[in-house]
């Protein structure tokens, strides 16, 4: 694993402690009177990606809650094990989880640290995969994945999935006017209007909800980029004018293509 983003994390996964017991951190908010450890029936966990799909190489965002929803407060402990997190494939397979270095699974150190969680307050944990994993550090088939956390000590599971995909790219032309194009979600679409006698309007989608354009991407005049966000039906459409109307009296003309976006 290249890259591994693991906020409030105090010792790196790379660290190796043996001890008999775990080494005890009280958190800045606790005081003499330590609350009792939180329950099931006090807190909420929760698991939840930013994206239910991600194209290739983007980074994958997760955060884990843990939320009081009582009038009392209560205690929780936070290390490099504590949240406990595992992502696995399709078939089952971890391809990451809490102490997890070199994309494959590390000793960890043997840390916790002790906190209150006061009522009604939450506790988040952002987490950052690369979409790696494996010796030699390597990307990851496209596919499902599901991501389990709990917290020792308490009986909860969070569970949230994604998928991930490989991005295609598409080209259209002027000749290629009036064609229907069927691309998946996180697919890219190019339209080239260029090297024509024509001065192109900026191509637009019917529906962004389904095909968003991406101006950023547009060097230069006629070239336009559009990105498949949901599955759904849009139109792209452009019209052609001529610069030297009227002197050279060449007619207008439309640019249109129809696309059809799937599931992964």
């Amino acid at each position: 694993m290249r890259c591994f983003v693991r906020s409030l994390r105090v010792l790196a996964a790379f660290a190796v402690v043996v001890v008999a017991l775990p080494l005890m951190s009280m958190g800045s908010v606790a005081s003499s009177a330590t609350p009792a450890n939180c329950t099931a029936a006090q807190v909420t966990l929760s698991a939840t990606a930013d994206e239910y799909l991600y194209t290739s190489g983007a980074g994958v965002h997760v955060v884990i809650s843990l939320h009081n929803h009582s009038t009392t407060a209560c205690s929780y402990s936070t290390g490099t094990f504590s949240p406990s997190f595992n992502l696995a494939n399709a078939a089952g397979v971890t391809v990451w989880g809490s102490c997890w270095f070199g994309g494959g699974p590390a000793p960890c150190a043997y840390y916790l640290r002790h906190n209150v969680l006061a009522p009604r307050a939450t506790y988040r944990e952002r987490l950052i995969w690369d979409q790696r994993s494996g010796h030699p550090d390597v990307a990851v088939p496209a596919g499902r994945y599901v991501f389990t956390a709990n917290f020792p000590g308490l009986p909860l599971r969070a569970t949230t999935s994604f998928n991930l995909t490989r991005t295609h790219n598409v080209t259209a032309t002027l000749a290629d006017s009036g064609s229907h194009y069927a691309i998946g979600v996180g697919d890219r679409l190019t339209i080239r209007l260029v090297a024509t006698p024509l001065v192109w309007t900026t191509a637009l989608s019917s529906d962004s909800k389904v095909l968003v354009a991406l101006p950023e991407t547009n060097p230069v005049g006629g070239l336009f980029v559009f990105r498949a966000v949901a599955p759904g039906t849009a139109r792209i459409t452009s019209v052609g004018n001529p610069s030297c109307y009227p002197q050279c009296m060449i007619a207008s003309r439309q640019f249109v293509v129809t696309v059809s976006v799937g599931t992964p």
